[in-house]
């Protein structure tokens, strides 16, 4: 069930005892939430084009042949189909959305929310590198694709940044492979300095590893 009870601004940062020890509701749900936004959005678009095709086998003054008339059942089934598909997705979607709300009214304010979710797109485009790599070959360029770059990215796709009245909270996964971890590790500085530019009313320590996670906790400046 999505409405499990959860207490999630009793922090799961400790910052006496410097240890992680709880995700959020909103770190917890972000990245499904968008996943099943996206899906959804998708699913109504092309469910909304395969109506404006039966509206149109429809209007046509052509008398329509047996084969005509099966794919128009067929087009008329695919729409019902994905147009129930994304009422059910975006249904759960503003459910995690709702619950969010609620949680923030309560015990923080809906700024902060809208605030995380554009840091998180602004910090996910920061962190992109690019996939695409050039190869020389007998006097000729090739493009190849970079499979490290293509780890690391999509790793950092999952990042989320969470702010809220006392704090500012950044969950990186770590991608897969040496190699790709270490591209993100040389990152530290640039990262801390992207967030304190973007959020300069908070003070970040030193980032923390906590097993396939890297966490950068940000305190909100007196």
């Amino acid at each position: 069930s999505f409405a499990q009870p959860i207490t999630p601004r009793k922090v799961f940062y400790n910052m006496n005892s410097n240890k992680l020890n709880k995700k959020s509701y909103f770190l917890t749900y972000f990245t499904l939430a968008q996943f099943l936004l996206i899906i959804s959005s998708t699913a109504l678009l092309l469910s909304g084009v395969l109506f404006l095709i039966i509206a149109h086998f429809k209007t046509s003054s052509v008398t329509p042949s047996h084969f005509t008339l099966m794919i128009e059942a067929g087009v008329t089934l695919l729409y019902q189909g994905l147009g129930r598909f994304g009422l059910i997705t975006a249904s759960l979607f503003l459910c995690l959305l709702l619950i969010e709300v609620v949680i923030r009214l309560r015990h923080d304010n809906l700024m902060n929310l809208w605030r995380s979710i554009y840091l998180t797109i602004i910090l996910r485009r920061f962190l992109h590198q690019d996939e695409s790599s050039e190869n020389r070959k007998d006097d000729q360029k090739a493009q190849s694709v970079n499979p490290i770059h293509k780890s690391f990215n999509r790793a950092v796709r999952q990042t989320v940044i969470e702010l809220t009245d006392k704090h500012a909270i950044v969950c990186i996964k770590l991608p897969n492979g040496h190699q790709a971890q270490n591209i993100l590790n040389s990152m530290d500085e640039e990262i801390k300095d992207e967030l304190s530019d973007q959020v300069s009313q908070y003070y970040f320590s030193a980032p923390e590893r906590q097993k396939n996670k890297k966490w950068f906790i940000g305190t909100k400046r007196d």
